[in-house]
């Protein structure tokens, strides 16, 4: 699987290189500034076409070996969590991208791995144009592992301009040993209902348009559903908090067993430690 870098990334990196190349081979005039140029020019395409500013991922049974500037790495597929991705977009240039990682099996934050690559996609969050190939065959042999990839949406739809399967659904969740976590631990950081109630309410608008704010808005109004049911205790509330579960549970392709609203407690525990 080639490179998925940006070459406007490593434009950057190629015309600082050739700068320092040039103003030193002139500076010491063994070059002819026609020549000292030339050079320069050189190492600036070099540096964004070249084989280290690459990466090439292999796969066995046994795991995966990645390789970036010329280094392996080897990662058991056991030490693997999934596929992390992450909607941005450049201040400057308004430029929306899509970054990928290995997600490790105990990821340290959000940064939870080492980096594949980013590309370029539109204002929605969507693939523009035809995506790599790489990319979608990056998907599908995620997918063909049964390991999780993030912002599923986009990666069907990589899959499916380039004629591959869509991903299958994830093994079913079931709650870790100790158990789902309590609902005064899974809410004790979450702001007031009723301001979450005005934050998940502008949520929604930004995620009818920007695939990157859906899950964090289905989530959100998932926890916050539960929490007035908790609070008021009725059957409307109820039926409300579960068809919200519902909702993330058929979003996060899995299957629960049991009660869904304990699978968006853990969730909403989680996304809370990454977004305090």
């Amino acid at each position: 699987m080639a490179s998925l870098q940006l070459r406007s990334d490593r434009a950057g990196v190629g015309f600082v290189t050739a700068a320092g190349t040039g103003f030193a081979l002139a500076g010491t005039e063994a070059v002819h500034p026609l020549g000292a140029f030339l050079i320069a020019l050189t190492v600036a395409a070099a540096a964004l076409f070249a084989t280290p500013y690459t990466f090439w991922l292999r796969a066995d049974e046994q795991g995966v070996t990645l390789v970036r500037y010329l280094l392996p790495r080897r990662f058991a597929w056991s030490e693997l969590h999934g596929l992390a991705m992450e909607f941005g977009e450049e201040v400057e240039s308004g430029r929306h991208h899509l970054t990928l990682r290995l997600w490790l099996a105990d990821p340290p934050g959000r940064v939870c791995g080492p980096l594949l690559g980013k590309v370029t996609v539109t204002d929605e969050d969507t693939p523009a144009g035809v995506p790599p190939r790489s990319m979608a065959e990056l998907f599908a042999l995620f997918g063909e592992r049964g390991l999780p990839v993030e912002e599923a949406e986009f990666a069907n739809e990589v899959l499916r301009v380039r004629g591959l399967p869509p991903l299958r659904p994830l093994p079913g969740w079931v709650a870790p040993a100790e158990g789902a976590p309590a609902p005064e631990r899974a809410y004790a950081d979450a702001p007031g209902i009723e301001e979450e109630a005005r934050r998940v309410e502008a949520l929604r608008t930004g995620a009818e348009r920007r695939a990157r704010l859906r899950r964090e808005y289905l989530l959100r109004h998932a926890a916050l559903s539960d929490r007035v049911f908790l609070r008021d205790g009725d059957g409307l509330a109820l039926a409300i908090a579960l068809r919200a579960a519902g909702q993330l549970v058929e979003h996060d392709r899995i299957t629960v067993e049991g009660d869904q609203r304990h699978y968006v407690r853990r969730q909403y525990l989680n996304w809370r430690a990454l977004n305090p």
